[in-house]
């Protein structure tokens, strides 16, 4: 038997990422499509007939280009059927008020009043692409220069999307309404296409294959290398002994707050540090973390130079602290709610970076591998400000005084969930450390005939 012309499209649509279908009835000219999660919803494609051959073909042209977005307007639909008969390229320009220059402008002016500026980075320079490129003001197009410069399981393409959703943001504070041509829910959508391209990528790799290998120097390395520089680079020393010993990142060094003394009346402890939560940081909560080396406390006067130490290093790295509610303006503390946002953590982080790579003397270290295992034959390596944070994290997990410590506990010290602190934070821990800490505390052998 003969397929006829809407047979065969039909067939082949099947190949096409779409949500809709093509139907026809038997009593009706015009072709149809209908939506895939619910077939009672169909949408007629008149003045398209499914008896006639060039109909056929625009019809399949237009559900190749409407993939998965929402359906345009009849009005649209009509412009589409031109352009697909004209061969012109099929993009609908809707009737937006702004240009993209104008839009940018707008989005600029939002992003400073809501955002951190180590934070909006990313999202200038995808403000600045898109408007540069000005592509038209519909979102099939939209998603056309997405995928011009990254693949969907990129983390450009992720950046790019943050970017597009303030854009989104910026126009409705503006017009009180979102744009048709840039609607949440289909950044959404796009967003979850690429946490499961992400995890569909990543899934079976190893370690090495997913990111930089962090050095994780022993004690008796790192040590030796304070030691060595404590007497000509007293506040560096501090500082990279600090975020070691408490698990630090680089900025929390200008937030945390001085070392606990022991007092009964409010039941503190001794050797703890206060970290602010994300108005002031980077760490999801506030949060209380503990020294891995107690005894560092005293050895590199972590607490009896805290206050000299913090205060010059503010000297050296000034915060800049703004308003909670607009970060345009300074923050001054008068408004109980406002508790201030720090704008600049990446600047104040990059002072202790920059002193490490250019002024002190070399700190290097062996790495280990995929598995966790260091191998002496290995040249060592140079040893970056975090990755100092994640050695602590190891050695929690590893050494045998902080067996006690649950993951969910060491998460919570560092000021992240169970699942960042396992992903990030332990891919360097060897399967043997992971065995000796699994069969720890469980024993059972007792109840064995």
């Amino acid at each position: 038997m003969k397929l006829s012309y809407f047979d065969r499209i039909k067939i082949n649509s099947e190949e096409i990422s779409s949500k809709y279908g093509f139907y026809k009835y038997p009593t009706r000219p015009y072709i149809f499509i209908y939506l895939k999660a619910n077939k009672n919803k169909r949408y007629s494609l008149n003045p398209l007939q499914h008896q006639l051959y060039e109909d056929c073909q625009c019809a399949y042209k237009l559900l190749n280009y409407i993939g998965d977005s929402e359906l345009p307007s009849d009005l649209d639909f009509k412009q589409l059927i031109e352009k697909v008969k004209n061969n012109e390229p099929l993009q609908i320009t809707q009737d937006v008020t702004q240009t993209w220059d104008e839009i940018k402008q707008i989005t600029l002016k939002y992003i400073e009043q809501t955002m951190k500026g180590s934070s909006a980075k990313n999202v200038r320079a995808t403000i600045n692409k898109v408007s540069a490129d000005k592509p038209s003001f519909d979102w099939q197009a939209i998603i056309n220069w997405l995928k011009k410069y990254h693949m969907i399981d990129q983390r450009g393409f992720l950046n790019n999307l943050d970017g597009l959703e303030q854009i989104r943001q910026a126009i409705k504070e503006q017009d009180g309404k979102e744009p048709d041509w840039l609607k949440r829910e289909n950044l959404l959508e796009q967003r979850t296409l690429h946490n499961q391209s992400k995890g569909k990528k990543i899934r079976y790799l190893t370690n090495s294959d997913i990111g930089d290998i962090r050095g994780i120097p022993t004690r008796n390395e790192a040590e030796k290398y304070f030691d060595k520089i404590k007497n000509d680079f007293p506040l560096q020393t501090w500082c990279l002994v600090m975020m070691m010993n408490y698990g630090l990142r680089n900025h929390e060094l200008h937030h945390i707050e001085e070392i606990t003394s022991e007092d009964e009346k409010s039941s503190t402890e001794f050797g703890w540090v206060y970290v602010a939560g994300e108005w002031r940081t980077k760490s999801k909560f506030e949060h209380w973390t503990f020294p891995i080396f107690p005894e560092w406390i005293k050895k590199y006067k972590l607490k009896e130079d805290f206050r000299m130490n913090q205060d010059l290093l503010r000297k050296k790295a000034k915060m800049n602290i703004v308003s909670a509610f607009d970060k345009t303006k300074t923050w001054t503390g008068e408004d109980p709610n406002d508790r201030g946002v720090c704008d600049n953590n990446s600047y104040l982080g990059n002072w202790i970076t920059e002193q490490l790579r250019a002024k002190l003397p070399k700190f290097r270290c062996r790495i280990p591998d995929a598995k966790g295992v260091i191998n002496k034959e290995d040249k060592p390596r140079d040893i970056k400000p975090y990755d100092l944070r994640h050695t602590w994290a190891i050695t929690v997990a590893t050494d045998k005084r902080w067996s006690g410590v649950s993951d969910g506990e060491a998460a919570m010290a560092m000021g992240h969930d169970l699942s960042t602190h396992i992903k990030h934070y332990q891919r360097w821990i060897s399967s043997e450390a992971i065995r000796k800490k699994a069969m720890s505390n469980i024993k059972f052998k007792d109840y064995l005939d």
